[in-house]
């Protein structure tokens, strides 16, 4: 839109209060809410933030020791770019809109760190190559009968799942039915905010459900999934209820955040991971950017499980998977084919966890793929049984935050991709979260789910 069409929007739909919307490196949204007037008086360069927005920790910490190439030494400005193709209305708030943004600094120069940033860097390399991303996500979540306050007061301890059964079990309808009220209010809102979905169900633990997406591009598929677990919050704080994208708050089965894609020619639109000549119908692409993904897979786990918490998912048997394994229709394998059928054809991965960062968790997911595709690089032999349950050997993922931050520092083809810079500063601050687990009250030697993990993801991630 141009200034007149952008005035023009505002006065059509009522919109009052814009409010801005990024994510900072752990994935919590962050913005202003801003008067149509400053709004569009900041254009285009967009409106002045703290650098700390950027460079602390979940907590809200800043990174001191850690410091990354762009960042200015006098903790300065940086700033929220929007991007006024996701401008949308509230559609609850009638005076509310929303936008999108990117980080900058302050001569309007993309940040490398900016999570949005860097997937559209992924998507316009794979660009390069004549191709288009098809993407989605699964977003699994936890949703409690109590509010936030409720669940603060009584230390994490008191709350209640919505649930018609102790028992765990997956696609139960009398759990579906409970949480019926919940998910209305939550599709209304999603779909005046025009996003697409296809589905929810009953998950497989007690009191969690899981909500998938429509395909679309990958920057798009990104930007709803941060509105939609905004949404959620939203209609939990609305109802007085409570839901956690934690990994895993406690016993039982944890969440995950599955994403699937698919590469298809720029020019024809044609399924580029299909060949119906080749074994298995799969193509050459798809065999090259397959075997990136299993070779970086080790470091990618950095930014697809980026809390202590979310490890504790890494357990046999338990949904998660646990080795660097692939296979068609292995649903215990971290990566996923289906590739008989040119329509269905796509690479689902299940390593990450529901608290990674939705914009770098595709974006290295992508670089992994671009990495297999420069190189030519050829998989491991597929995995056809179930992958849970093997002797201890190199291709168990790694097991905690800093296994997996070395890890990635040890991956070149991800540094080649997706910058060193962003690499190095990534891990360290992984390490600084381990640093805090142990120094500000987490149980290093214990198996269930902290005090201090709770009071730090549980509402906020």
């Amino acid at each position: 839109m141009n200034d007149e069409e952008l005035l023009n929007w505002l006065d059509r739909h009522h919109v009052d209060v814009i409010r801005t919307h990024a994510t900072s490196l752990d994935g919590p949204g962050l913005g202003k809410y801003l008067h149509h007037d400053k709004f569009f008086k900041c254009l285009p360069k967009g409106h002045a933030i703290s650098d700390i927005a950027l460079f602390s920790n979940i907590n809200g910490t800043p990174h001191m020791t850690v410091w990354h190439p762009q960042r200015e030494a006098n903790l300065g400005d940086i700033y929220l770019r929007p991007d006024i193709s996701t401008l949308i209305p509230d559609g609850t708030d009638t005076k509310l809109g929303h936008c999108i943004c990117d980080f900058t600094n302050n001569a309007g120069e993309s940040l490398d760190l900016c999570p949005r940033s860097t997937l559209k860097r992924m998507v316009a390399e794979v660009a390069e190559l004549g191709f288009e991303i098809k993407a989605t996500y699964e977003l699994e979540f936890f949703i409690f009968r109590e509010s936030y306050d409720e669940i603060r007061r009584g230390r994490y301890r008191n709350f209640t799942r919505l649930t018609a059964s102790n028992k765990a079990g997956i696609y139960n309808l009398r759990n579906a039915y409970l949480a019926k009220p919940f998910m209305d209010e939550v599709i209304k809102r999603m779909e005046r905010k025009g996003i697409a979905w296809e589905g929810w169900n009953d998950e497989a633990a007690k009191g969690q459900l899981e909500l998938n997406l429509i395909p679309s591009d990958p920057v798009s598929a990104a930007d709803n999934v941060v509105r939609t677990k905004q949404i959620l919050y939203e209609v939990a704080i609305d109802l007085g209820m409570a839901i956690t994208f934690m990994a895993r708050p406690g016993a039982g089965y944890s969440n995950g955040m599955h994403m699937h894609h698919s590469l298809v020619g720029a020019d024809t639109g044609e399924a580029a991971f299909f060949d119906k000549g080749a074994p298995q119908c799969r193509s050459q692409l798809m065999t090259h950017w397959l075997a990136g993904l299993v070779a970086t897979l080790p470091g990618a786990v950095s930014y697809l499980c980026p809390t202590v918490n979310s490890f504790r998912r890494f357990s046999d048997f338990s949904g998660s998977p646990t080795t660097t394994t692939w296979g068609e229709e292995n649903k215990t394998a971290a990566l996923r084919l289906i590739s008989h059928t040119e329509k269905q054809s796509r690479i689902e991965h299940r390593v990450g966890a529901s608290d990674l960062n939705p914009y770098l968790g595709m974006a290295v997911l992508l670089a992994g793929g671009l990495a297999g595709v420069k190189h030519s690089l050829n998989p491991p032999d597929e995995f056809s049984k179930v992958a849970w349950g093997l002797p201890p050997s190199e291709a168990d993922l790694p097991r905690t935050i800093t296994q997996a931050a070395e890890c990635l520092k040890a991956d070149e083809l991800l540094k080649e991709v997706l910058g060193s810079g962003n690499i190095e500063y990534w891990a360290k601050t992984r390490e600084a979260e381990w640093l805090a687990f142990h120094t500000e009250g987490g149980d290093a030697l214990g198996h269930k789910t902290s005090f201090w993990e709770l009071e730090r993801y549980f509402e906020i991630i």
